[in-house]
């Protein structure tokens, strides 16, 4: 599931916010500059999983005569699909 603009900042300052409430971290500068890391992450892991959502799609683009003809499941094959891809890709959904 690929995250929103507006999302991906929520969680950024959730984490950060989480982080410093537990006591895992101590801000000593000005804490922007850590949720802007954090964003950063979410916003490469967002991109990521858009690239595997597309390598995904013409995978089964590929197959989409066979997969047409069987009348699979459109959706669960795309998922059981993007497992692999996103494996293979060495990225952890």
């Amino acid at each position: 599931m690929a995250l929103k603009k507006m999302e991906i900042e929520l969680i950024a300052d959730k984490i950060v916010s989480n982080l410093i409430q537990k006591g895992y971290i101590k801000i000593n500068k000005d804490i922007s500059i850590l949720r802007g890391i954090v964003r950063d992450i979410l916003v490469q892991d967002v991109e990521k999983e858009r690239e595997i959502d597309a390598l995904t799609k013409e995978l089964l683009g590929q197959f989409s005569q066979e997969i047409e003809n069987e009348r699979a499941d459109s959706s669960k094959l795309f998922m059981m699909a993007k497992r692999k891809v996103a494996k293979r890709e060495g990225f952890l959904l």
